[in-house]
C-alpha cells in the first residue's frame, strides 16, 4: 500500500523502479504500514532506483560444458548398469530357480528326518512298568 501511494504521488511506474527506504543509520527498512514516523533528528531517506542501476547483470558464470559433461557421464554409468543387468537377467533367473530348488530339497530332507523320528516315537508303547529305576 505504501509503495502504491509513493508511485502514484510521484507518477512512477512500479515495474520500472525499485523503491527503498533507509533509516538514519543507512539501513534498509521494509515498506509497510507500521513504519514509525520520521523526525528531524531521525529522517528516512527515500531511494528510487532503476532495476539493476548499480549492478550490471553478468551472464551465467557456470560453464554449461561442465554441467553437460557431468550429466553425460552420469547417464553413461546408469546406461552401463542397466545394460549389465539386462545381460545378466537370464543368469539371475537361473540362479534364483537353483536356489529355490536347493531350499526346497533342504526342507524335504528335514521333513523326511522328522517323519522318521515321529515313526520311531510312535513305535514305542507303554508297557506299564518302568524297565529302569527312576533317578529321583
Amino acid at each position: 500500500m505504501v509503495k502504491q501511494i509513493i508511485t502514484s504521488a510521484f507518477g512512477l511506474n512500479p515495474t520500472d523502479f525499485i523503491i527503498k527506504i533507509r533509516n538514519h543509520r543507512g539501513c534498509l527498512i521494509p515498506l509497510n504500514s507500521s513504519i514509525p514516523s520520521n523526525s528531524k533528528h531521525m529522517p528516512y531517506v527515500l531511494e528510487v532506483a532503476k532495476i539493476f542501476q548499480h549492478v550490471r547483470p553478468k551472464p551465467r558464470t557456470i560453464a554449461m560444458t561442465v554441467i553437460n559433461k557431468s550429466m553425460k557421464t552420469r547417464l553413461q554409468t546408469i546406461d552401463r548398469r542397466i545394460q549389465r543387468l539386462e545381460d545378466l537377467l537370464p543368469q539371475i533367473k537361473l540362479r534364483r530357480s537353483e536356489k529355490l530348488n536347493q531350499e526346497i530339497e533342504s526342507l524335504n530332507q528335514k521333513l523326511r528326518f522328522l517323519h522318521k523320528r515321529m515313526q520311531v516315537a510312535d513305535s514305542h508303547s507303554w508297557r506299564g512298568v518302568l524297565t529302569r529305576a527312576p533317578l529321583w
